[in-house]
């Protein structure tokens, strides 16, 4: 049987652009994507129910995620899950050790349980171990890990249920790294929150922070992304800027050096999505090419070899692409024929081609249309 998978479409108002958006991701050792009835699929590492199949195994083929559908969204965090659906509410499965599924409990859950209290969402976002969601009136919300104030509350106190980020209104995007949070206003302000070690909430300093600030000297932003300790935004005209960590060239700036505010990416213009897993960064440009740089020790990069890359690469074979997501050691597209691809650690069959061979060089997912 092959899945035929959905594309969101703008008129629902869960897309930025004219892609999808959230119609796949990738998580830290598994990938998740929607099918054209609102049912999920699910494959790769199924480590304490992060499938959601109510099954312990570990699968190299997409599966059904149990007891879901109406779905319109979702995201993928370390060994947990969430999805959106078209009623406006949260649902989550998988590790729960933070409180990262929302639940009011710590249980582990092996199918998707809703989160509590939240409704009216518009938009969900997995970081490491916690999750952002946004809602329609422009506030966001976050539970799970808050031990450096990713959740924007002005604590740093572990949530099992959703609480405000203090602050923040008007919010019209969001993405949560592995310890940091980020949002886009509907001025074109970027704001950020969480771990700061590596400067990565771009306010010139290292030192983190519990509540919502605005990244220094980045005006006009259209999307923002975020990655272990890296953050990228991409302008209106295209451009994109980076900050934080640096060590394996995630910024794009042709350096090594860590950043505490913004830089641009050099060579990329004409931009209209970005991704950002563990240490490496992803760019659509308008004409379906998809551009990779940083960590590449696992192939995710794409382009045919296990090189780190200070400065963009084009992923190789890849043309008429409409989306991308990153997960922590692979990274996945999505193409105008409607085919899923994937490449990049495939360990636990996170890539969906029926293997565990890592690929540096994008394959199809098995199965999978959109």
């Amino acid at each position: 049987m092959r899945l035929r998978f959905f594309s969101i479409l703008f008129a629902l108002c869960l897309s930025l652009s004219a892609h999808a958006e959230g119609a796949f991701d990738g998580g830290d050792l598994h990938s998740l994507a929607v099918q054209n009835d609102g049912s999920v699929f699910s494959w790769g590492l199924n480590y304490a129910g992060a499938l959601g199949d109510n099954s312990p195994n570990t699968r190299p083929n997409p599966s059904l995620v149990g007891k879901l559908e109406n779905v319109s969204t979702v995201s993928g965090g370390r060994a947990f899950a969430v999805a959106l659906k078209t009623d406006g509410t949260v649902w989550a499965w998988g590790h729960n050790y933070f409180g990262q599924l929302g639940d009011g409990t710590t249980d582990n859950r092996s199918t998707p349980v809703q989160v509590k209290g939240l409704t009216d969402v518009k938009a969900i976002s997995c970081g490491g171990s916690f999750v952002l969601a946004l809602k329609n009136d422009g506030s966001v919300w976050g539970w799970g890990n808050n031990a450096y104030g990713q959740l924007g509350d002005g604590t740093i106190i572990d949530r099992s249920t959703p609480v405000q980020a203090r602050g923040l209104a008007d919010a019209t995007q969001i993405a949560a790294g592995w310890y940091h949070s980020l949002a886009v206003k509907n001025d074109g302000s970027a704001w950020s929150w969480g771990k700061n070690v590596d400067g990565q909430i771009g306010d010139g300093t290292t030192k983190d922070k519990s509540t919502p600030l605005a990244v220094k000297g980045l005006s006009n932003v259209s999307q923002v992304a975020a990655g272990w300790g890296h953050s990228l935004a991409c302008k209106t005209d295209g451009t994109v800027w980076s900050w934080g960590g640096n060590g394996t060239g995630a910024l794009g700036d042709g350096t090594l050096t860590s950043r505490n505010a913004p830089v641009q990416v050099q060579n990329l213009e004409d931009i209209s999505r970005l991704a950002a897993g563990h240490w490496h960064s992803l760019a659509l440009s308008k004409d379906g090419r998809v551009w990779s740089w940083g960590s590449n020790g696992s192939s995710q990069l794409g382009d045919g070899t296990t090189q780190d890359r200070s400065t963009p690469a084009l992923v190789q074979g890849l043309t008429g692409a409409r989306e991308i997501a990153a997960g922590n050691w692979h990274s996945l597209a999505s193409k105008t024929d409607g085919t899923l691809w994937a490449w990049g650690n495939n360990t636990t069959g996170q890539l969906g081609d029926g293997t565990t061979t890592t690929r540096s060089a994008p394959v199809e997912v098995k199965d999978v249309k959109q």
